[in-house]
C-alpha cells in the first residue's frame, strides 16, 4: 500500500538511519505489516523486524 506513495522515501531514509526507533514508533501508530512490506520492497540488505 505505501510502496507507491511519495512518503516512502522518508520512511526508507529512517530505515537506514534509525531503524529501531522507526520500528518502535511505527508499532505504536500503524499496522506492522505495512512496514514489513516496505522493508521487503527496499531490499534484502535491511530487515528491521528480525
Amino acid at each position: 500500500m505505501l510502496v507507491g506513495q511519495p512518503e516512502r522515501l522518508i520512511i526508507y531514509e529512517r530505515m537506514e538511519s534509525a531503524p529501531f526507533l522507526l520500528r518502535s514508533r511505527w508499532n505504536e501508530e500503524l499496522e506492522e505489516v505495512l512496514l514489513d512490506d516496505l522493508e521487503f520492497a527496499w531490499g534484502p540488505s535491511l530487515r528491521l523486524s528480525r
